[in-house]
């Protein structure tokens, strides 16, 4: 089975064995075995659930370190809009952007033209589009792997387009390129990433093919060296029409909030769903053939979309006030940007490298009798749970016990209520570990 590559790691000696991750985990990818948690590498889909709840620190994000990047000649940040937002109300665009090349980045690349894109790539899709419905946005790494995990047969209504930081790292590429002459390959493209999902979705995408991203640095990583250049200097343009510049469109930040779709679908049945529960109770409606008359679902596996990602640094409700005081200040229309749209987008290609496909996991492999056997086995270990699903085996529920029973992975007496000692045992563990991590703190 192959190891699929993450975006965060576990310390096992951080690990107290408290039972949270596996909890919270919404694939049911996290076990927790002689008091360590640790992961069912096929079923994780990235979603950082379990580093939220984590109280020990033991999960954390993993993104590229900027030192990383200086092999290239020429770096190139490409922030999300949500850093925009992330700052005092003194901290302007222009002072993000020199923040930014502070830090060592060359060059700053805001991708207002990459949105109005693959807008226009999302309507031209949805418009010709005569398979099943509803379409699912594939903007958010996290629900292109919940699809290809839980949901294999909806894959094909993932909307199959490049999203704007890819289409970005490949147009930023080929201009200094031309412009510098140098290789492609000597440039860096790092996007400054919300959440480590999307650090994810650039080393290993879900379609299998190479990133046109050279990596990605969360916002929290440069916050503190934006904000320190920021101190250090005076704007000394206007400020409104330097933003404006900058920026040139409200669409920019209209991409990374719920109902963001919104004014670009006009017209089609339409829904915007924010946070991994909702969702996955309107993906059980889907399968069960309950939700019709929908052509389009917008979701954000983040509560309130990418602006309440883990790898951010404000609360979500004030960086949604800054963009929209942000966006009052931009234009709706802009005929510059218009023109560099209808040229880019006249030829272009803007579906994905290589179709999204379903993720094989442990359970369905092997022929089909040993599939039978295994869920034979697994159903007669189930008769003899008692069904409360209460977890300290180290399982989220009995279900998942006695399958991991059949396939080998688990044993009957990691049950409190079949073994004597499994709860002194429990005990022990959980105790150390408490004690462990005073020790490390």
């Amino acid at each position: 089975m192959r190891k699929w590559i993450h975006g965060f790691k576990i310390d096992a000696d951080r690990c107290i064995g408290c039972l949270a991750c596996m909890r919270t985990c919404p694939t049911q990818a996290v076990r927790v075995r002689d008091g360590r948690a640790g992961l069912l590498s096929e079923l994780c889909i990235d979603c950082g659930s379990c580093l939220k709840v984590c109280p020990t620190g033991a999960i954390y994000a993993t993104t590229r370190s900027l030192d990383e990047v200086s092999k290239f000649k020429f770096k190139v940040a490409v922030p999300s809009p949500v850093l925009f937002g992330q700052f005092p109300a003194n901290v302007t665009p222009g002072h993000i952007v020199e923040g930014l090349k502070s830090m060592g980045f060359d060059a700053v690349w805001i991708f207002t033209a990459e949105i109005e894109l693959a807008n226009r790539a999302i309507r031209e899709y949805v418009q010709s589009w005569k398979g099943k419905l509803p379409l699912i946005t594939s903007s958010c790494p996290v629900i292109v792997r919940l699809v290809q995990v839980a949901y294999p047969g909806m894959v094909d209504q993932l909307i199959h387009l490049e999203t704007p930081r890819e289409l970005a790292g490949r147009e930023l590429k080929r201009k200094y390129s031309e412009e510098l002459g140098i290789s492609k390959d000597e440039i860096a493209a790092i996007y400054v990433t919300s959440c480590q999902a999307k650090t994810i979705s650039i080393i290993e995408p879900a379609e299998g093919v190479k990133s046109d991203l050279d990596g990605a640095t969360g916002i929290a990583d440069v916050y503190n060296g934006i904000l320190a250049s920021a101190q250090s200097r005076k704007e000394t343009n206007d400020q409104k029409a330097l933003t404006a510049k900058l920026l040139r469109s409200e669409s920019l930040f209209e991409w990374d909030m719920s109902e963001g779709q919104h004014r670009n679908l006009h017209g089609y049945r339409y829904m915007s769903l924010t946070g991994l529960s909702n969702i996955i109770r309107v993906f059980d409606d889907i399968e069960k053939g309950k939700l019709r008359n929908i052509d389009f679902l917008e979701c954000y596996a983040c509560w309130g979309g990418c602006l309440n990602g883990n790898l951010t640094v404000d609360n979500l409700y004030i960086s949604h006030a800054k963009l929209k005081r942000l966006m009052s200040e931009l234009p709706k229309d802009d005929p510059e940007l218009a023109a560099e749209v209808e040229r880019r987008f006249e030829g272009k290609e803007f579906y994905a490298k290589a179709p999204i496909l379903p993720r094989s996991v442990e359970g369905g492999m092997g022929g089909l009798k040993e599939r039978i056997k295994r869920i034979m086995e697994a159903e007669a270990v189930l008769a003899d749970l008692p069904g409360l699903d209460c977890g300290l085996c180290g399982a989220p529920d009995c279900t998942t016990q006695a399958k991991d029973i059949a396939a080998g992975d688990a044993r009957k007496c990691d049950c409190v209520f079949l073994s004597e000692d499994r709860m002194n045992h429990l005990r022990r563990i959980y105790l150390k570990g408490k004690q462990d991590s005073n020790l490390n703190s």
